[in-house]
């Protein structure tokens, strides 16, 4: 999003409107418009286009969004690279470079010249900056760190010491502070001052003599406001704000919740340090799902977009899991192969064992999915640790006994004893409370071992009670079929 669309709103997708703009649906009208039927002529066509075609390539580029020319340079060719990246304002190429990969980042900004350079690092955010200096060699990273502004190396030294996940590592410091001792006047000129140089337009944040957020007021309402009212007067004092190394989840629940443009991010002490601007936050949302997805799949996520990554780095991210996943199911065949004198008695028994296996997985999938979601959201906690468990095995239970009839139908309808019907029917009922109730806990007990929940997820699940549905399932047989 550029820096000005929260003070400015355009149209969705397209760039502001224009004076000439057509009307909606409709071409812009002409005076020397063909009648309705008739095609213009190209005479008459050439003008328009020659008036509304980029006469240079500076024109063209401020027709473009950050997203389309981060495009167009990695399309071109490294001299070519340069000469666009150095006709780019450096507002425009630090929002574009942030669509990059952090490899072709470094390698532009350190050879298209310092000259260049030095202003589009200075107009990057805090956070993308801490990102790129760490992705890249220390070496490189030295180079980058030479060329930021002194004003920003005590920020960025400071984000370096959080947590890789802190709501602190977003921080961008272009907000607007003022004091509470301030009038609507005062607040307005102190605006015209340094507003070229503030991001965040829809807040203002009010601190005390040490810095302290004290309240944070509404920008309209300043401007809305007579000269003389004090700022202290129009602020809200209940600020909601995230501390620096509060989990960067935290901070999106509470962008979500209240609906924020942005969210401030205070120290201990209460002091404004930045602010984390929600499309800032819809980034992180989309690496979190992402990530989610990948585990939830038994892979481990890479970082590279699928067409990018390499055969080596997808081979790499799914060759652990399916080791892993071949062990787990390995014991298995080894709880198979220990009641196998129970099934050369009643052969019968083995003909549903895939039904029952998937009946205990697919249950087990559905409830670790759903307390995955709920536990990502914020929704529940390790403290409803009991609550999930006592809910989830009302509701497998209901479950159970449903599957429960319809395999021992299943087992009628096939022509087996009812004996079996009823040995599968059982065992199904057991398998699905086994698998719904793993599903359920597994993602909290991960959750309080500092585990991504998502690492549970439905191939790993599934394993599970895999094994503990045989041993239930060959159970059940010995015992009813003793009754038998």
């Amino acid at each position: 999003m550029p820096p000005d669309a929260e003070g400015a709103p355009e149209i969705a997708g397209g760039p502001a409107a224009r004076d000439d703009a057509a009307p909606a649906g409709g071409p812009v009208a002409r005076d020397d418009a063909a009648p309705a039927g008739s095609p213009a002529t190209r005479d008459d066509a050439a003008p328009a286009d020659d008036d509304d075609a980029p006469e240079t390539l500076e024109e063209l580029i401020d027709e473009l969004q950050p997203y389309d020319i981060a495009y167009v340079l990695q399309e071109l060719d490294r001299s070519e690279q340069l000469e666009l990246l150095a006709l780019t304002p450096p507002r425009l190429a630090a929002e574009a470079l942030e669509h990059l990969d952090f490899e072709l980042q470094y390698r532009l900004l350190d050879h298209v010249g310092e000259e260049y350079a030095r202003p589009i690092l200075a107009e990057m955010p805090l956070h993308h900056l801490v990102m790129l200096v760490n992705a890249v060699h220390p070496l490189r990273a030295e180079v980058l760190l030479r060329m930021v502004p002194d004003e920003a190396k005590p920020h960025i030294a400071q984000m370096q010491t959080l947590p890789d996940n802190a709501a602190g590592r977003l921080i961008s410091v272009r907000h607007f502070e003022a004091r509470e001792g301030w009038t609507a006047r005062q607040v307005i000129a102190h605006f015209r001052k340094v507003g070229e140089n503030v991001d965040v337009t829809n807040y203002v944040y009010v601190v005390d003599n040490i810095g302290r957020l004290v309240g944070v007021a509404s920008f309209r309402d300043v401007l809305l406001s007579p000269d003389d009212t004090l700022l202290s007067d129009i602020m809200y004092t209940k600020v909601v704000a995230v501390e620096a190394e509060a989990p960067r989840e935290e901070a999106a629940r509470l962008l979500s919740q209240y609906d924020f443009v942005a969210l401030p991010v205070v120290d201990a002490a209460g002091r404004l340090l930045g602010v984390i601007s929600a499309d800032d936050i819809l980034d992180v949302l989309e690496e979190e799902a992402t990530e989610d997805i990948h585990f939830m799949g038994g892979s481990t996520p890479f970082e590279e977009s699928y067409l990018d990554t390499t055969v080596g780095t997808l081979f790499r991210s799914r060759i652990t899991w399916l080791l892993v996943l071949f062990l787990a199911q390995s014991v298995t065949s080894t709880i198979i192969r220990n009641y196998e004198d129970v099934l050369q008695q009643v052969i019968a028994l083995s003909f549903f064992i895939p039904l029952l296996i998937g009946t205990g997985g697919n249950s087990g999938s559905q409830a670790a999915t759903v307390i995955t979601r709920a536990v990502a959201l914020g929704e529940i906690t390790m403290k409803d640790f009991v609550t999930v468990v006592w809910r989830e095995l009302r509701v497998s239970l209901l479950l159970g006994l449903v599957m429960a009839a319809v395999v021992f139908l299943r087992a009628t309808v096939m022509g087996e004893a009812w004996i079996i019907g009823l040995t599968v029917g059982v065992t199904s009922c057991l398998v699905v409370i086994v698998g719904a109730t793993a599903g359920a806990t597994l993602p909290l007990i991960g959750k309080r071992l500092g585990l991504d929940p998502a690492v549970f997820s439905a191939p790993l699940i599934t394993t599970i009670v895999d094994g503990v549905g045989l041993i239930i399932y060959f159970n059940v047989a010995v015992r009813l079929l003793a009754l038998a």
